[in-house]
Formats: C-alpha cells, structure tokens, sequence
C-alpha cells in the first residue's frame, strides 16, 4: 500500500469515527473521559470572569458539591456550541 492510500484510509476511518462520535457522545467520554473544573478553572477555560460565569450557571450544567460548583469540561464545550450557534441565528 503506498503512503497516498494509508492517508487516504486513515482519513476515512477519522472521518466515521468523528460521525459516530458526534452520533453518541458517550463514546467521547471513554475515548476521553472528561475534566472537572472548579469555578476558577471553567472560567478560564470560557475566557470569561468567574462573576460572570457564576451569574450564567443557570444555563451551564454543573454539580454542587457542598457549597463548590463544579463543572465539566465537556458541558463548558457544548455551552460554547450553543452560544455560537445563537449568536449566528
């Protein structure tokens, strides 16, 4: 097989990979389990201030744990896409 056909059927096996990926995020979280985030952390990961991020939890799915808010950085990515796509409508 030459080197034109191992890109051609890695990018292909990439390709369905990402479709079923996309199709279950379940097998995102074994490929790559995700990364708790404190309030600090998330907002950093937002590039936003943490006052504002505390003020958007009502729309950012997180976890209490005691009097910590906890966030995923799964659920931060989805948050993005969301926003991006009504900031576009």
């Amino acid at each position: 097989m030459t080197n034109y056909e191992l890109d051609k059927l890695a990018k292909s096996v990439a390709g369905e990979i990402m479709r079923r990926v996309e199709e279950n995020e379940e097998l995102l979280d074994i490929m790559f389990p995700p990364r708790c985030l404190d309030v600090k952390e998330a907002a950093e990961f937002l590039c936003i201030p943490v006052g504002t991020l505390r003020q958007k939890t009502n729309c950012i799915p997180h976890s209490r744990i005691g009097r910590r808010i906890i966030f995923t950085d799964r659920a931060l990515v989805r948050y993005m896409k969301r926003e991006q796509k009504e900031v576009k409508a």
